[in-house]
């Protein structure tokens, strides 16, 4: 059997007219490339009938929600794709972007992953499409809330110009386009393991993104095309997406739960040992402050 030029790997959760509009946009695309597309569904909501007769899709129903990275790592060691598109149901793709994208990693072999603008509806950019590591300032910064205070406390996002190409240290789990010989390894890098399952939701892609970096490749954030995307439709806590959410109160909770563990896994995966105890109580103790804050005011505003 013929290799597929692109394998595309979309995780879904009740968000059924997002993710038709998602598949539309691929669908619509004006390329010649060979895709296979994978969509697994961690929801309960009526998705899979929209599969029922779909034969161009490779569809995968849990029986229940395994998290963001369990579900992808489903698909991901099944694709055949010289390239991987990890990509999220709650975004709409431009005609020319799988084929720019595909153009760019062809010709830069040194590049292991790369991203594009990410733009939310009202057209502001969704700044995680291009991230610095976390350091403890800026990591402090974001947990006290001090980087909305001082300059001094921020550093987490990279503030450039939208259309400048960068290297950038990490990219948004919502488009993440792969060589996928970072998975397999090669003469000049390690493999690459899939995605830690440690993290249910949020912070997986940081964490990947980490090793491909220690690995050897570079991340590159290339702004000739871009993407829309309506951000956090799963969880129900984006003002980007929170009309277009059926996230219940419970659903939110557990996805503002992940966010915080997800804190918590990636620092003790990658800087515990390298700072002193009292920094990591502090850390491990912000982490819970902001956790409680943040649950707060989600019971306020439902109030």
């Amino acid at each position: 059997m013929k290799r597929k030029d692109i394998s595309i790997v979309i995780v879904t959760y009740n968000v059924r007219k997002l993710l038709i509009d998602c598949l539309e946009s691929i669908k619509n695309s004006n390329d010649t490339l060979s895709k296979e597309i994978f969509v697994v569904d961690n929801g309960d909501d009526d998705t899979y009938t929209y599969f029922e007769n779909k034969k161009e899709y490779i569809y995968i129903k849990n029986k229940e929600n395994l998290g963001f990275s369990k579900a992808n790592n489903i698909a991901l060691k099944k694709a055949t794709g010289r390239y991987l598109l990890i990509l999220n149901p709650d975004t709409k793709l431009k005609k020319n972007t799988l084929s720019i994208m595909y153009n760019f990693m062809q010709e830069n072999k040194d590049i292991g992953l790369s991203t594009c603008p990410l733009y939310l509806p009202d057209k502001s950019l969704d700044k995680a499409c291009r991230r610095n590591f976390p350091t403890i300032k800026s990591a402090l910064g974001k947990i006290f809330f001090l980087s909305r205070i001082s300059t001094k406390f921020e550093g987490y996002n990279i503030n450039i110009d939208n259309r400048t190409q960068t290297d950038i240290d990490a990219c948004s789990g919502a488009f993440m386009f792969a060589r996928s010989e970072i998975f397999k390894g090669d003469k000049h890098h390690k493999k690459v393991s899939f995605f830690d399952e440690d993290f249910w939701a949020m912070g997986e892609d940081l964490d990947l993104c980490y090793r491909i970096k220690k690995s050897g490749w570079r991340i590159t954030f290339y702004p000739k095309t871009s993407i829309l995307h309506y951000k956090g439709a799963s969880g129900g806590l984006k003002k980007s997406s929170r009309k277009l959410s059926s996230a219940d109160m419970k659903t939110k909770r557990k996805w503002l739960k992940a966010y915080s563990d997800a804190m918590y896994i990636f620092y003790k995966k990658h800087y515990l040992k390298k700072h002193s105890k009292f920094t990591n109580f502090t850390v491990v103790i912000g982490i819970q402050i902001y956790y409680i804050l943040k649950i707060s005011k989600l019971v306020i505003t439902k109030k």
